[in-house]
């Protein structure tokens, strides 16, 4: 699948980032889809994805990497940005590879009212580490979002299936290992 095209009428235009009171917010999240920025960390030579484990709603469990697409930022940019908050490491636009993009409509979310829950649209990238920026993510770890000292573990499709993951996270493994 190819990355969909962004039109930018000025590209010296940047609109201003605004914070929204929780009453604010709860009427965004309830009127508009979220848009989000995934990257699963996958190594190809073994067949597996690295998964953190998600402390907060609505995703809790096992997931990839990822968070809120900012106005007027790019997937990849937002990718990047998203990659770097969570891990502490700083890629390259180019090492994220775009895969594929899904919506998921949550009943809950985190933050107050808990009920009102999302409607989210996610960019999914893959990239894959050396073994040196892998211990670096490791140890990186956002510590608010994520299971205080589970990291990064490696999983296999069994592996995932098992752990009882989210089906969207299986549906991707396959695309990405087709075999």
């Amino acid at each position: 699948m190819n990355m969909p095209k962004m039109y930018v009428e000025d590209q010296k235009h940047r609109m201003e980032r605004k914070f929204l009171s929780d009453e604010a917010y709860e009427q965004a999240i309830t009127g508009m889809i979220i848009v989000c920025t995934d990257a699963v960390i996958i190594n190809r030579e073994r067949d597996t994805f690295y998964l953190a484990k998600r402390a907060i709603k609505p995703m809790q469990g096992l997931w990839w990497i990822g968070g809120r697409r900012l106005p007027s930022e790019s997937a990849h940019a937002s990718m990047q940005r998203c990659f770097k908050r969570e891990t502490g490491l700083h890629l390259q636009y180019g090492r994220f590879t775009f895969v594929d993009m899904a919506e998921y409509v949550w009943k809950d979310r985190q933050q107050e009212p808990q009920y009102a829950g999302s409607h989210n649209l996610c960019h999914t990238f893959a990239v894959e580490l050396t073994d040196e920026e892998l211990a670096q993510a490791k140890q990186g770890m956002e510590k608010q979002e994520y299971e205080a000292g589970f990291g990064l573990q490696e999983f296999g499709r069994a592996d995932m299936v098992h752990s009882k993951v989210h089906q969207v996270i299986l549906d991707l493994y396959d695309k990405i290992f087709p075999y």
